[in-house]
């Protein structure tokens, strides 16, 4: 017979032995428009518009590992100016373990202090949560002598439906047209209070996380008098911003904005309107040396009576190394991907190869001056598969994330 004198629960130590129990790690994204959530009250638009919101969800399911990427599209600033963001992480975790007194001198009384971690962080988001509590005492018979040596624990619920909750106003990381990523990690740890290190555990658990990520923007308006085309190009240190009215009135004024941030807009050139009918308008903007990164481009109308309405936001990237937003070819892979940039890259350029469950596989870094693009041979046949391949400009701090099939 078991004597057990408490509480619940544990996770794995040395020696523990895999639990025979194997589930299937599930990653879906969905995107759908939201009603905005009443946190977003804070990020309200200028001039008391209601605020819109996109959400995107995704979902980890099984035996997870203890460090999972997690990627959500960036905002597109053509949609709207970002205000703000926030993350709703919801936490159910069931924990099963199996203890055995290997001691064949003695029976030995065991108890674990047990710490269950689970945590989010991304650009401007950091917020995790723990569960602790006392596992055991459990008293086990002799190993070999005894027939109560051994004694399982669980099902336990060691989260349920756990709720990790945090905003930013730090947009930037977000902005653009390619993935930002998150890492989630899903961890147990014990400290054991009684007993000797002959025992062995098997321990498994079992986890079902929902990640939400909500932008929360204003949305832009379009321009009432027919504006089309609306262009931002680059030449060398000039950009051209060209655009298009049909049914041009008298008394319209335009004011060509820029920002740096997405958020925060200056006026860099005023036009009256220049007749009746259809008009094209072009506006050249020296950029300044310290115009560096993205700069994000809009057109501000004022009729004649007052009313104020946007074009859509365009983005150009003006530094050294512009958007770094690599193509990777051939894709399904068997030995080498070819990596192309689309801006020639300066500095250090980091490639790693990461398999779904958020371990880095392989690592390849080279200095670049204005390289268009790299080669990324595989070291090993990996499993033939679904990867993610990362590319980072470690001086820039961008990167991009792109899925990879391995055949």
């Amino acid at each position: 017979m078991v004597n057990f004198i408490s509480k619940s629960q544990p996770c794995s130590p040395q020696n523990s032995n895999p639990m025979k129990h194997l589930y299937t790690l599930i990653c879906a994204v969905t995107i759908s428009i939201a009603i905005p959530h009443t946190s977003a009250a804070q990020c309200a638009c200028a001039g008391g518009d209601p605020i819109d919101s996109v959400v995107q969800i995704q979902t980890l399911s099984g035996i997870l590992a203890f460090n999972t990427p997690v990627l959500f599209n960036q905002f597109d600033p053509s949609t709207g100016a970002l205000n703000c963001l926030t993350t709703r992480t919801n936490v159910f975790t069931v924990l099963d373990m199996d203890l055995v007194n290997r001691d064949p001198t003695q029976r030995v009384i065991y108890e674990f202090l047990y710490t269950r971690l689970t945590s989010l962080t991304g650009p401007g988001i950091s917020v995790s949560s723990n569960q602790t509590r006392n596992i055991g005492p459990y008293d086990l018979g002799q190993a070999g002598v005894d027939i109560d040596s051994a004694v399982h624990y669980g099902p336990d619920t060691v989260f349920k439906n756990r709720l990790l909750v945090r905003a930013t106003t730090n947009v930037v990381p977000y902005l653009g047209a390619g993935t930002v990523t998150f890492n989630y990690v899903n961890s147990g740890s014990f400290l054991p209070i009684q007993g000797n290190n002959n025992y062995g555990l098997d321990v498994a658990d079992y986890s079902e996380v929902t990640i939400r990520l909500t932008y929360y923007f204003c949305p832009n308006v379009v321009l009432p008098s027919g504006m089309r085309n609306f262009q931002v190009k680059r030449n060398n240190r000039q950009i051209q911003i060209n655009w298009i009215t049909e049914n041009e009135k008298t008394g319209n004024k335009y004011v060509v904005e820029m920002s740096k941030n997405a958020r925060d807009f200056i006026a860099i050139s005023k036009q009256d309107a220049s007749g009746i009918g259809i008009k094209n308008y072009t506006i050249d903007y020296a950029v300044q040396n310290t115009d560096n990164g993205r700069l994000y481009f809009r057109v501000k109308q004022t009729d004649a009576q007052n009313r104020v309405s946007y074009s859509p936001v365009k983005t150009i990237s003006f530094d050294e190394n512009g958007l770094i937003n690599p193509s990777i070819f051939p894709n399904p892979a068997v030995k080498t991907v070819n990596v192309q940039f689309e801006s020639p890259q300066t500095g250090t350029i980091s490639v790693e190869l990461i398999n779904t469950t958020g371990q880095v596989l392989q690592q390849n870094t080279v200095r670049a001056a204005k390289m268009n693009s790299l080669q990324f041979d595989l070291k090993q046949k990996y499993p033939r598969g679904s990867y993610w391949l990362r590319v980072r400009n470690l001086g820039t701090g961008e990167q991009s994330v792109s899925r990879l099939a391995l055949q």
